[in-house]
């Protein structure tokens, strides 16, 4: 039996992001959906005239890349330099983190995650600094939340990468460079036997093609996050050797250190994802992400016949972020067996008003035109965990 049932207008459904109508979702008593009924669009046209019915159901957003911990420290960067402000051991984030209260530092982390309901995230994979013990502070402050988080420690001696990997989801490093060759084969090791990820930062300021070659020589990355710097040369190596890729662009424009390939990354079809980095930097709204990287890829003379269009940004924050982290089998897409986490938004909100509409234009209409209070629910294993009375 069911344990709950939900049903919307319109919906954006499958792997493929296919937008559908009379929605009807069962949801069983584990969170996941059971079962899944809609009818095709047959006109081309479609109606917002309803009133109090245009509900549009998408899937819960993943936010690729986050430093959660530091929402504290908000601004701390603003028109400073970016190695100055986040490069460890010194940066000024890591000594704030180290010099503030653990109860500032819990807070921090439970309003971050408040944020990212309000804006749709489901679900957030966090780079987490301070080793064990920040480890310990995320899992302390999220839980009794619902929202679904996965951990990639980090480490600052050789002794902790097996505790690191037994606590966290994976490694989340700082830097290749910080790999040591005594490290290299316990790292290896641990990602085998625990089957976890290992996510590094790379050409986030500069290009550095020594250590990238090490990188990929070594095998032990799966997720490369950054990648500011890199050539069609190096992304194409990321693809040979099936790596995955996590742009920040709004990140890197805050810090001011350059903007991403995006013609060459989508001219080679990269199935990138998104993040939006660190939260004393940026506010977590994969909207405002996925908006950006497309003013920025206009800028540069791109356009549909280049790959860039409304669906595949709206694959950024979803299933390629799934498939990305190896995530796919559990969310990523409204289907069947999947978690039930949706967000859904009311299409009668007067930003959506357009004198007509087409399947060709509602995906832009969504990207561009939604809102963080058009979000009216957030819902996560099929419980509303955020909702908008107004």
């Amino acid at each position: 039996m069911p344990r709950s049932n939900l049903i919307s207008r319109y919906g954006i459904i499958g792997e493929d992001l296919e937008l559908k109508q009379n929605i009807e979702i069962s949801i069983d008593a584990e969170g996941r959906i059971s079962n899944l009924e809609f009818e095709d669009i047959k006109n081309d046209e479609i109606s917002l005239k309803e009133e109090n019915s245009n509900s549009l159901i998408i899937p819960g957003f993943i936010n690729s890349h986050v430093h959660i911990a530091d929402n504290f420290a908000k601004e701390g960067g603003y028109n400073r330099n970016l190695l100055d402000i986040v490069a460890p051991p010194n940066g000024l984030k890591h000594k704030l983190l180290r010099n503030t209260a653990k109860q500032v530092k819990l807070l921090s982390i439970k309003k971050g995650v408040e944020e990212l309901l309000s804006n749709g995230i489901t679900t957030f994979i966090d780079f987490r600094e301070e080793g064990i013990k920040g480890i310990n502070l995320m899992k302390e402050a999220l839980e009794d939340n619902e929202i679904i988080y996965k951990i990639q420690g980090r480490y600052s001696n050789e002794n902790e990468i097996e505790h690191i990997f037994k606590l966290a989801d994976g490694l989340g490093l700082s830097s290749y460079s910080k790999v040591k060759p005594t490290h290299q084969q316990i790292i290896k090791s641990c990602k085998n036997r625990f089957n976890k990820l290992v996510a590094c930062h790379d050409a986030e300021n500069k290009r550095k093609p020594e250590l990238f070659q090490k990188l990929i020589r070594d095998d032990i990355v799966d997720v490369i996050i950054h990648g500011t710097h890199y050539l069609e040369k190096d992304f194409r190596k990321i693809i040979k050797n099936k790596l995955t890729l996590v742009l920040c662009p709004r990140s890197n424009a805050y810090f001011g250190v350059g903007f991403p390939d995006i013609k060459a990354i989508l001219k080679l079809r990269m199935k990138i994802s998104i993040g939006t980095d660190n939260l004393m930097a940026i506010s977590p709204n994969l909207f405002d992400e996925i908006r950006y990287l497309y003013f920025r890829a206009r800028e540069m003379g791109l356009n549909n016949q280049s790959g860039l269009n409304a669906k595949e940004l709206l694959k950024m924050i979803t299933v390629n972020a799934a498939r990305n982290f190896k995530l796919k089998e559990s969310m990523g897409s409204i289907s069947e067996g999947k978690l039930a986490n949706f967000n859904i938004i009311n299409l009668n909100d007067s930003n959506f008003f357009t004198q007509r509409l087409n399947r060709k234009k509602f995906f832009p209409l969504i990207i561009q035109r939604t809102k963080t209070e058009n979000i009216k629910k957030t819902i996560i294993r099929g419980k509303v965990v955020h909702e908008r009375k107004y």
